[in-house]
């Protein structure tokens, strides 16, 4: 490559620096208007009981940090969120790749993937908290709200391998494990990330919603609950904060592991 070239502003070193720039720019600006949004709704309520600003809301954030609660609210949250995820996210898969390859097992699990999505989730809450302990309730209610998603991408997954793949694999005497490694994986890969991506931010929605009705001892949908019944609005928002931050920073994350990924395969 010549220097005009690795230097070019199409292309080379300096193309290669800029494309991680604009994504950081690009996302710092897409903060930064969901900020003026925040901030132009609490002017034009006018209270800052009702609607605090954000500086009051990431102010009290700061000062629940150093106090080791809330620390293990965000602990006690996180591995309910991820126990439920990755309870549902390895059930979706089996299930939804022997959906994919028998159409029996396929017009059987069909019925009761619609039945699961269209569940309202209060109505999984509230019988979770008869049927399970406190702590188990989330985990509960994250596993059903879930599993659906990732069957139905592996499912779709599986349904959109191209089946002429796996006929050459079979002219040119490729045994099952390396169909599989070869022609299945990367087929499947990117739905598998598309359900882990979903998944996860649902994950954490779900489970501090049933920790706001099942008050668990430690958790983030606790502290939002008594907040919300001392009328303490700004902490209400500052879980709520800690919560999408979490949430951010897991789908972060779990993108860096699809570009890592050995088999990125498009659909």
């Amino acid at each position: 490559m010549s220097p005009e070239t690795a230097f070019s502003p199409g292309g080379g070193l300096i193309s290669r620096w800029h494309r991680p720039a604009r994504r950081f720019l690009s996302f710092l600006s897409g903060v930064l208007f969901i900020l003026l949004i925040w901030k132009a709704a609490a002017l034009m309520v006018g209270s800052s009981f009702l609607m605090p600003p954000p500086e009051t809301a990431f102010r009290r954030l700061f000062e629940m940090v150093p106090e080791p609660g809330f620390w293990r609210a965000l602990g006690a949250t996180a591995l309910r969120s991820l126990y439920g995820f990755f309870i549902s996210f390895f059930s979706g898969v089996l299930v939804g790749a022997a959906a994919g390859l028998f159409s029996p097992f396929r017009r059987m699990v069909k019925p009761l993937l619609s039945v699961l999505r269209a569940v309202p989730v209060m109505s999984v809450i509230l019988l979770g908290m008869l049927w399970f302990v406190t702590d188990l309730v989330p985990v509960f209610v994250t596993f059903l709200m879930v599993f659906p998603l990732v069957c139905a991408n592996v499912l779709e997954g599986v349904m959109q391998i191209d089946q002429r793949l796996l006929e050459m694999g079979r002219v040119y005497r490729l045994d099952a494990s390396q169909r599989l490694v070869h022609i299945v994986l990367p087929s499947l890969v990117p739905f598998l990330f598309a359900a882990a991506n979903a998944g996860i931010g649902m994950a954490w929605k779900v489970t501090i919603a049933a920790e706001v009705l099942c008050q668990p001892r430690h958790a983030v949908g606790t502290g939002i609950q008594y907040a919300q019944l001392n009328l303490e609005i700004p902490e209400v928002m500052a879980w709520t904060a800690a919560a999408v931050i979490l949430s951010g920073l897991s789908e972060a994350l779990l993108g860096l592991a699809e570009k890592l990924f050995p088999w990125r395969r498009k659909p």
